[in-house]
C-alpha cells in the first residue's frame, strides 16, 4: 500500500508539472485561455489558466484593490479569490451529454508584485470531476461558456493515460481572437476510449506509466503550440 501511496502522490506531481510546464504564453496586450482536461483512472480534472497582461491583468489588480490605497492586500487577495469563485466556472464539462459538476477551487498568483497597477496577473480555476468516465468510448465535450476581457488565444487540451486512446480528432483544439458573434459557440469534442480497470497488481505499473504518459502528451502539445504560432508568424 506504501508503494501504490508513493506511485499516486508522484503523478499527482507530474500532474502539477505537466500543467506548468505546457508552453502557455502570456501576451501584454489581452489574455491567453488554457483549458486542460487531464484523464487520470476515469477522473477528470479540469484547469482553466487565464495569463493576463498589462492591460488586462491591471484593469484586475484595480478591481481587486477594493480600499484603493494602491496595494492589493492578503485579505482583498482572498476577497477576490472568492468572488471569482462565487461567479462559477467558465467552462462547463460533459460526457455523453451529461453534464459534470464538482465544487470549483480559485487561485490568483501577482508574480509577487501587489501593485494595483498595469501588470500580468494569472487566474486558475480547477473542478476534479471523480468517476466521469467509464470503460469503452467516451465523448467528452467542453464548452466555453464565459470569456475574459480581450481574449487573444483559447486553447482547449487534453491529456491521456496510458490505456487512454483518442479515438476522434486532435488532443489540442484552439481558437483565436474574440468570438466573431455572440452566437459562436466554443468547444471541444473528444472521443477516447477508457480500458477496463487493471487488475490489483498492475496498479502501481500503470500509475508510474500514466505518470511517463502525461509528460510526452504535454511535450507533444507544447509542440504542437509552437509549430503553430510558427506558422502564424510567418503568414
Amino acid at each position: 500500500m506504501a508503494v501504490k501511496a508513493g506511485a499516486v502522490c508522484a503523478l499527482m506531481l507530474t500532474l502539477a508539472a505537466a500543467r506548468a510546464s505546457a508552453h502557455q504564453e502570456l501576451s501584454a496586450l489581452g489574455t491567453n485561455r488554457y483549458v486542460t482536461a487531464a484523464l487520470v483512472d476515469g477522473r477528470v480534472d479540469v484547469t482553466d489558466t487565464q495569463l493576463e497582461g498589462l492591460l488586462t491583468g491591471g484593469a484586475d489588480r484595480r478591481r481587486f484593490d477594493t480600499d484603493g490605497d494602491g496595494h492589493i492586500s492578503g485579505a482583498e487577495l482572498a476577497a477576490a479569490r472568492v468572488r471569482l469563485a462565487t461567479e462559477g466556472a467558465a467552462v462547463e464539462p460533459a460526457v455523453d451529454d451529461r453534464a459534470l459538476a464538482a465544487p470549483l477551487d480559485v487561485s490568483i498568483e501577482l508574480g509577487g508584485a501587489d501593485d494595483a497597477a498595469d501588470a500580468p496577473v494569472v487566474i486558475e480555476r480547477r473542478q476534479s470531476f471523480a468517476n466521469a468516465l467509464h470503460p469503452g468510448l467516451n465523448r467528452l465535450r467542453l464548452t466555453i461558456t464565459r470569456e475574459p476581457e480581450r481574449v487573444l488565444d483559447t486553447e482547449l487540451a487534453v491529456m491521456l493515460t496510458p490505456g487512454l486512446v483518442l479515438r476522434d480528432g486532435t488532443d489540442l483544439v484552439a481558437f483565436r481572437g474574440p468570438r466573431a458573434s455572440m452566437f459562436e459557440t466554443r468547444a471541444a469534442t473528444f472521443v477516447l476510449e477508457l480500458p477496463p480497470p487493471p487488475r490489483s497488481g498492475r496498479v502501481t505499473l500503470a500509475i508510474v506509466a500514466a505518470a511517463l504518459a502525461i509528460t510526452a502528451s504535454v511535450a507533444g502539445i507544447a509542440w504542437r503550440r509552437r509549430q503553430r504560432r510558427g506558422i502564424d508568424a510567418r503568414m
